[in-house]
């Protein structure tokens, strides 16, 4: 008897898994992800205009043909919550190391439904380019490039911008193909949604364009210009060098609270106790990522103790993001510490705590915060402007130094 229900049960399973899957579109994800987001403290914040987006978005997903129309349209919604650590990613990791490196896998992704999925438009490439040439620097509209691997072409489409690709050097991405929508969403920022440069997962970031560069990503529209607002003294995560008998620079490039960063952090940390004593410090919080308290709070009690008697010069980006925001803000607040360089990602008053949830048809991760950081709304979505905003056309590092000889 026990084996018969067991057997009805499973059947049922089956039965009604398949009858999901059939049935699933991206209606179905939108109201689950609604379901979710209800739930978080950055709807209650932002309701009104949450609520009104959402009957304008359950209409637009009926037309959606593709994970990709389904992909752009959930991550359109969440640009309402004004909360830039909530997205919508593709659960198909895409061309991975493994993938790239085996010839037979390679090509089976190939076949793939997230490798045809990225639209091409039926727009003459070689008249697109024409157009775009004559666009000034300062304009989003353009032509960029990524050194070596790929050519973009950036054109308003109704009130959003397309990149569509130009040329490229990898194998994963096609001419013609749109790699990002950008959405523009307040104080020069844009929602980038489309693929991962080395896989073509379905992503999501904050990005900014301005002076003819992809802040975050690194597009540029010269391709003989050095970025200067990413160029760090050294690619290591943790760093230091004096760079005059009165100045000291460490770079910070991440704040990540888990192990192994966090020894690596903990070590570097406890080189600098007793032993920072220069009247002047470069902290270099450009490209961090951020992390946790549990690892930028060592430094800041450190830095604390440092600022009563000496001055602190901090550097960031628009790559400066989330924990390393938050620090950035507490040290603008200490006697005698400046911030320099250019805007932050806006990402600082959510938190993520296990909030990530698949939707119902098992094309999408959404990642959702839980947790709010009242002291940091003002710069969601916003960014934390630098007392000193330094020019994009030289290096950062010497127009600092130049700053400090100045100031003392």
């Amino acid at each position: 008897m026990k084996r018969k229900i067991f057997l009805l049960l499973f059947l049922s399973s089956v039965i009604t898994n398949s009858y999901s899957q059939k049935d699933c579109n991206c209606t179905s994800d939108l109201k689950f992800l609604d379901n979710k987001i209800r739930k978080t403290p950055s709807y209650k914040v932002n309701k009104k205009a949450y609520d009104a987006r959402y009957l304008e978005i359950i209409e637009e997903v009926k037309s959606s043909k593709s994970n990709f129309d389904c992909h752009l349209l959930l991550n359109k919604l969440l640009i309402t919550l004004k909360d830039n650590h909530s997205k919508v990613y593709g659960v198909e990791l895409g061309a991975t190391k493994e993938v790239i490196e085996n010839t037979e896998l390679f090509n089976e992704f190939k076949k793939s439904e997230l490798f045809n999925s990225y639209p091409k438009p039926n727009i003459n490439l070689d008249s697109l380019k024409n157009v775009l040439n004559s666009k000034s620097k300062t304009d989003i509209e353009g032509i960029y490039n990524l050194k070596r691997f790929m050519t973009i072409g950036v054109y308003k489409y109704f009130n959003d911008y397309k990149a569509i690709i130009l040329k490229t050097e990898s194998d994963v991405w096609q001419i013609g193909e749109i790699i990002y929508t950008l959405i523009p969403f307040g104080n020069d920022f844009l929602l980038s949604v489309g693929g991962n440069l080395s896989s073509k997962r379905l992503i999501a970031y904050t990005e900014r364009v301005d002076h003819g560069l992809f802040h975050f990503i690194g597009f540029n529209k010269d391709n003989t210009q050095t970025n200067h607002s990413s160029k760090t003294l050294s690619d290591k995560t943790y760093y230091r060098k004096e760079l005059s008998d009165n100045i000291t620079y460490i770079k910070i490039g991440s704040f990540n609270s888990w192990y192994p960063t966090l020894s690596d952090a903990e070590k570097f940390y406890k080189t600098l106790e007793g032993n920072l004593n220069k009247p002047n410090l470069i902290v270099d919080l450009r490209n961090n990522g951020g992390g946790g308290d549990r690892n930028s709070n060592i430094l800041f009690k450190l830095l604390k103790d440092y600022a009563k008697k000496n001055r602190i010069y901090v550097l960031v980006n628009h790559r400066t993001v989330s924990n390393a925001e938050q620090f950035t803000h507490k040290l603008s607040k200490l006697k005698n510490s400046q911030v320099f360089g250019s805007r932050t990602n806006g990402t600082l008053a959510y938190e993520i705590k296990d909030s990530s949830f698949s939707l119902p048809c098992g094309n999408f991760v959404a990642v959702l915060t839980s947790k709010k950081h009242s002291e940091y709304l003002e710069f969601e979505t916003k960014g934390i402007e630098p007392d000193v905003a330094l020019d994009m056309n030289s290096d950062w590092i010497t127009q600092l130094k130049n700053y400090i000889l100045n100031d003392n």
